[in-house]
């Protein structure tokens, strides 16, 4: 009520004499404008985020072409990181302006982030192999990507365009390690830079659209001792696999998709006498051995 009179007193002070209802209906109007900005005020920082990128998304989706008019992948390619994004940095402030967007400087930034990422990176896939608590990244079709964090499957809101976009993402990674992927040959094995693995899927094996996995390498290397404090082996096994290393007997580790046995075996590696020379054959390479004396095959 004391809106109400408050509203009274002010239209008395102004010489208006409204009728009860007007009073109503300003005095409802306040309020829904007041509950309207305290929520918004209030709002998820999560939420707020979202909405911001979303606008950063939407900028990009029109800029990106005209960058690209500008700037050539190849040369942009060869150029340090921070040399480049000055360049399509200044490109992309006379776009804003040419474009009429409005930006504020943080949303700058992050669309000349989004811009080098879908140039030369992974596009929407960056920050996710950023996330050093996501460990595996499912990609089925370009409007839904799921990531494991904790041992749990979460869906998340990273959105490819459409499926060339997807798959501009998947020929850029399987062509980095020299294998190519196309109907005739619609299934590929690869690994990123930094040693994930991935697997590709496209149509006509593929039926919902191309399917991407990634497991990402493990940039903490894990020990024996680590694994025993984790809970996953015991610290007699502990003693025995040491044992083992020490007498240089044959060890194979096996187990199903996902079971552990590329860290098992990264840990056991470490056991192995440095002056040692190791060869090691993989499909794709999984190993992080510390020894000097290593050649992969």
């Amino acid at each position: 009520m004391r809106l109400e009179t408050l509203v009274k007193a002010e239209t008395a002070r102004r010489g208006i004499e409204p009728d009860p209802l007007a009073i109503r209906d300003i005095v409802t109007f306040l309020l829904n404008e007041l509950l309207a900005r305290a929520k918004e005020a209030g709002a998820d920082p999560l939420a707020r985020e979202k909405g911001r990128l979303s606008n950063v998304e939407a900028a990009k989706e029109q800029i990106l072409p005209l960058v690209l008019e500008h700037i050539d992948p190849k040369v942009a390619s060869e150029l340090p990181r921070g040399e480049l994004a000055a360049q399509i940095g200044d490109v992309v402030g006379e776009l804003l302006v040419q474009e009429k967007i409005n930006l504020n400087l943080k949303e700058q930034r992050d669309l000349v982030t989004l811009i080098i990422n879908d140039m030369l990176g992974l596009g929407p896939l960056e920050p996710l192999l950023a996330d050093e608590s996501i460990t595996d990244i499912m990609v089925n079709g370009p409007h839904q990507v799921y990531v494991e964090r904790g041992g749990k499957l979460e869906l998340t809101d990273v959105r490819f365009r459409d499926e060339k976009h997807l798959m501009n993402v998947i020929q850029r990674i399987v062509t980095a390690v020299g294998r190519r992927i196309d109907e005739s040959s619609p299934i590929c094995d690869a690994r990123l830079a930094d040693g994930s693995r991935v697997n590709a899927i496209i149509p006509p094996l593929a039926i919902d659209g191309p399917s991407l996995s990634i497991r990402k390498f493990a940039k903490k290397k894990i020990t024996l001792e680590k694994m025993v404090s984790f809970g996953s082996i015991s610290p007699r096994l502990m003693q025995l696999l040491k044992i083992i290393g020490a007498c240089r007997l044959n060890v194979l580790v096996s187990g199903g998709t996902g079971s552990g046995k590329t860290t098992m075996l990264n840990a056991i590696s470490r056991l192995i006498d440095p002056g040692e020379r190791i060869v090691t054959i993989e499909d794709a390479a999984e190993l992080q051995l510390q020894q000097p004396h290593v050649v992969r095959l």
